[in-house]
């Protein structure tokens, strides 16, 4: 019987616990591949089996490392995993922790689009200017597989964000032998200036990096780069970078990305206009409210400023009478008087007047005496309008007339400013058709 350096034989778990002291950091970190059988997520963690003919090891992915996954295993898959042995000893199983999965053949991909991409870099393919999209686009450009989510996401980006925009679509098969002729002819065809297209979107949903691989042909690369359009593609998701990714003017980490960054945000520029219209709003109130103090001083100089209403009704009383006294009618009548008083002493002097020797005179001074009647009657006239039109303006109920409102305190003072008045204060307010009382809260 085996037994320890001593004689005695071993426990179980002693055992098992060297083996793993001695098992497991030769093992820290193997790389194996085999075929993918009884996958299962029991709880929060992910275990399977992983075999190949006449063998077989048990294999788990612990919550904390699903995420760092780039490839999730299931059952059939052939697949290269990267871990550490772990020896359960309280059930004496063996167990393979994955760090790291992908399928089997990957690295060969993986070395052959590093390769792919050394070479199309040196030809400039990945380094040219980038074009800028258009900010509000009428028409846009779409190649994608009819009837795949990428498509249908796609369309219900845009059709929230920017319902106006026109959809062309291109079909093209998404992987296969097919994609690489049917996207070429795709991208061609949609960058005819009959179409009117602004921009076009390549997008597809994710997958690994088999059905991905079409997206990485150097034709197509050179296509989306010399593309009279700029080109947002949307190839995968964001962990899957693709090389016309690389050319494209604007790569996007999923198709609806695509599509918000091809599109104006609807709600944002509604928010924006009315944020603008709020500003312009402000700024004409705010200028109003200059206009009004200015029309306020104005009104306050031409009442002179603050003079109680009485003075001003007694000013525009004593100024009615000086114009009733330089009315026309008073000037008609002293001027009839002198030309009467003229008429009467020409007659006299043509009566004494030697006949034919004072009728010249006569006649010449009858000539002379109209027009300068009619000047001074005219002068008289004009003077009259402007002392009419300057008493208008002095008028204090003349801006009643046309819809303001006279406060006054209850001496009959007019207020011009309420900064100082107390609450409860009573006021009396002037219209043009009468007078009410009211009081400031």
């Amino acid at each position: 019987m085996p037994s320890c350096g001593d004689g005695r034989p071993l426990s179980v778990k002693r055992l098992l616990e060297q083996v793993k002291a001695r098992l497991e950091p030769p093992f820290a970190a193997v790389c194996v591949v085999g075929e993918v059988s009884n996958f299962r997520g029991a709880g929060r963690h992910w275990y399977f089996t992983l075999k190949e003919e006449g063998a077989a090891l048990s294999c788990a992915v612990w919550a904390s490392q699903q995420r760092l996954l780039q490839h999730r295993p299931a059952d059939g898959q052939r697949v290269v995993l990267k871990g550490s042995l772990n020896l359960y000893v309280a059930g004496g199983t063996l167990t393979l922790a994955v760090t790291h999965c992908e399928p089997a053949g990957v690295g060969d991909l993986q070395a052959r689009l590093r390769q792919l991409e050394a070479e199309l870099r040196s030809r400039g393919l990945f380094d040219r200017p980038k074009r800028p999209l258009p900010r509000f686009p009428k028409k846009l450009g779409v190649v994608a597989a009819l009837g795949g989510a990428a498509l249908r996401d796609v369309l219900e980006v845009m059709d929230r964000r920017a319902p106006g925009i026109h959809v062309l679509v291109a079909p093209a098969a998404a992987q296969g032998e097919r994609c690489v002729p049917e996207t070429l002819l795709a991208i061609q065809e949609l960058q005819d200036p009959h179409w009117g297209c602004e921009a076009l979107l390549l997008v597809r949903g994710g997958g690994s990096l088999e059905d991905l691989w079409a997206f990485n042909d150097p034709g197509l690369v050179e296509a989306v780069a010399s593309c009279r359009l700029p080109v947002i593609t949307g190839v995968g998701h964001e962990i899957d970078t693709t090389l016309v990714d690389l050319a494209a003017d604007r790569r996007a980490a999923t198709p609806s990305q695509a599509a918000e960054l091809a599109t104006p945000d609807r709600g944002a520029l509604g928010a924006d206009l009315q944020r603008r219209g709020e500003a312009l709003a402000a700024k004409m109130l705010w200028r109003l409210r200059g206009l009004e103090t200015t029309l306020n001083l104005l009104v306050d100089h031409g009442l002179n400023r603050a003079e109680p209403l009485a003075s001003q009704s007694y000013r525009f009383k004593a100024l009615a009478q000086r114009l009733a006294l330089t009315h026309p009618s008073r000037s008609l009548d002293g001027a009839a008087a002198r030309l009467a008083l003229l008429r009467q002493r020409l007659a006299h002097a043509g009566s004494l007047a030697s006949g034919e020797l004072d009728l010249p005179r006569l006649i010449d001074a009858q000539r002379r005496l109209r027009p300068a009647v009619l000047r001074a009657l005219q002068g008289r006239d004009h003077h009259l309008a402007v002392v009419a039109e300057r008493l208008q303006g002095l008028d204090p109920t003349g801006p009643l007339q046309r819809g303001f409102v006279l406060a006054l305190d209850s001496d009959g003072r007019p207020l011009t400013s309420g900064a100082t008045l107390p609450a409860g204060t009573r006021l009396r307010l002037r219209w043009k058709d009468g007078e009410r009382k009211a009081s400031l809260e």
